[in-house]
């Protein structure tokens, strides 16, 4: 078991920390998520989002910085003695990996979520690419630039890719963990990426509506 540092029990709840921490569960970034929860996330926030986030991904470092810092695992009902036997009892409930036989493969051949697709769109140009972020969804980030790929919207898809670059070096870098000062920080350039992503020669939800028609027909 990795021992991570203490942090306080005050659960401020904050909208911002909390897509942070949902983020850094999805990416990976311990530091991150340990910001994220001092910053005033809720580890249980959305129905336990970021555990279920965590066990997707496979990873052992956030499931363990989770579990010892209070993720609520009882609705697993994993019968345990230790922190590692729990980590490795969550991590076993992770669903196969799309792709490693024929029939997954298949079944995860369409992994375009349209009713994503156009949120994400529409907060994106009414708000820029931080809107997901301020709205608690940046954990569902990926999920969108997978689309985007899906139905060949790749200007966006670059701007998409190039700002969760950004955002994933930034609360990995001392100073700029705080999603309110990464943002701050990196005002400008982030602006500059909204404007690409809206000036792109052909819109997401257009290109999403000739990828539903192929798909019928």
């Amino acid at each position: 078991m990795v021992d991570f540092p203490n942090l306080p029990e005050t659960i401020v709840n904050d909208p911002l920390a909390n897509a942070q921490l949902e983020l850094c569960c999805r990416v990976g970034s311990v530091e991150g998520l340990l910001e994220a929860l001092e910053d005033g996330a809720d580890i249980n926030g959305n129905g336990g989002s970021p555990l279920y986030v965590a066990i997707m991904a496979r990873d052992r470092a956030i499931v363990s910085a989770l579990v010892q810092h209070g993720a609520d695992t009882s609705i697993f009902e994993i019968p345990v003695a230790d922190h590692d036997e729990m980590v490795d009892g969550l991590l076993a409930l992770a669903p196969p990996i799309a792709g490693d036989n024929d029939a997954d493969a298949e079944d995860a051949s369409d992994p375009v979520d349209a009713k994503l697709v156009r949120a994400f769109d529409k907060l994106i140009r009414g708000k820029g690419l931080e809107g997901p972020l301020l709205k608690g969804r940046g954990g569902e980030y990926p999920s969108f630039r997978k689309g985007l790929l899906w139905i060949a919207a790749e200007d966006c898809e670059a701007c998409v890719a190039e700002f969760l670059a950004l955002l994933e070096a930034g609360l990995g870098e001392e100073g700029s963990h705080s999603t309110p000062v990464f943002l701050e920080q990196n005002a400008e350039r982030i602006s500059k990426l909204s404007e690409r992503y809206r000036a792109a020669s052909e819109a997401p939800t257009d290109l999403l509506k000739d990828y539903l028609k192929e798909k019928k027909d």
